[in-house]
């Protein structure tokens, strides 16, 4: 009689813990989003369509001649050729690590936002207003971020920086991110699972100099007011949205 009781008492805590296995990748692959249009690109290792359903946790990709809309609530991210991205669920909305490339984003300003991670850089669009803009890893170490409309806070290690509309900034990056297995950057244990590679010092990008003593700004502005308002115009067409009036 024990030892039956014995084999029930430990089927039933297999029972939780399966099921609580179960539940915790279900959880993690919930439905973020759809793709509103595509030409080129893929979900993982499998081509995307019109209207396929994304999920938190998913690897997006373009290829060298593609782009991808992905709709999330009222957000938008779009990516632009030659991009790759994973994109996660969050409280707030959801965040979009860029492995590589460009992306252009919307967000509705209010409750929810949409947050963008490259190396370690952190992007966070103005929640108080409607937002829109570029960012891209121009190569590991330096990203170009660009606001359009509204505005957004850029992080970097202890130093931050609002870039306000009509503003571009090159920005270096402290380390190089070397993963072992894509996580959330929101994630407890993200920093568990990858590798740091010390950035070189910033360099003076404006005239090519090597680099110069540590403690230099990140930041590098490299476009205000009018200059590249022919670009901006061209990112906010294609950040709108099809049935736009």
């Amino acid at each position: 009689m024990r030892k039956r009781l014995g084999l029930v008492l430990s089927a039933c805590i297999l029972g939780v813990s399966g099921s609580a296995t179960a539940a915790r990748p279900a959880q993690q692959n919930a439905a973020l989003g759809l793709i509103a249009r595509v030409s080129g690109g893929q979900i993982g290792d499998a081509s995307a369509s019109e209207g396929s359903t994304v999920y938190s946790g998913d690897s997006l990709s373009t290829n060298d001649n593609g782009s991808m809309l992905v709709r999330v609530g009222a957000m938008s991210l779009e990516l632009q050729n030659s991009t790759a991205v994973h994109i996660y669920r969050t409280p707030y909305g959801a965040i979009a690590e860029l492995n590589r490339g460009t992306v252009l984003y919307t967000t509705p300003g209010g409750a929810q936002n949409l947050i963008i991670v490259v190396s370690d850089i952190r992007v966070t669009p103005d929640l108080s207003n409607a937002d829109a803009g570029r960012v891209s890893l121009d190569d590991p170490c330096d990203a170009t971020v660009y606001t359009q409309k509204g505005q957004a806070t850029v992080v970097v290690g202890s130093e931050n920086r609002v870039v306000e509309q009509g503003k571009a900034y090159r920005v270096r990056a402290l380390n190089e991110i070397n993963y072992r297995k894509y996580l959330s950057p929101d994630d407890s244990d993200y920093h568990n699972y990858h590798e740091h590679v010390t950035c070189p010092a910033a360099y003076d990008m404006a005239k090519g100099k090597l680099p110069v003593a540590g403690g230099k700004s990140a930041f590098l502005l490299i476009a205000a007011g009018t200059t590249g308002v022919a670009t901006g115009i061209l990112i906010w067409k294609a950040l709108e949205s099809p049935d736009h009036p």
